[in-house]
């Protein structure tokens, strides 16, 4: 499957399912191993009260982000990109 690597400032889609408590657009704020600390910029009204408990940030699994409709993978260590 084609996949999109992740970067600081990227505009991303998450959708609901069980591990992500409801659907946004987000922008990437700082990568993780296998996540992603998103700020929420863009939810449904209805999920206002989650995203207010959230302080419109989260941490999703790149499993769960979508970039341009294709799934994430995490940048290469800068210490791979040296050799």
């Amino acid at each position: 499957m084609d996949t999109q690597e992740i970067a600081l400032g990227d505009q991303v889609t998450v959708k609901k399912n069980t591990d992500v408590p409801l659907s946004f657009k987000g922008t990437v704020e700082k990568i993780y191993v296998n996540s992603a600390l998103l700020t929420i910029d863009e939810f449904d009204k209805e999920d206002a009260v989650v995203v207010d408990d959230l302080k419109n940030r989260t941490v999703v699994n790149f499993k769960h982000i979508r970039k341009g409709g294709k799934p994430v993978t995490a940048p290469k260590p800068e210490e791979e990109e040296k050799k």
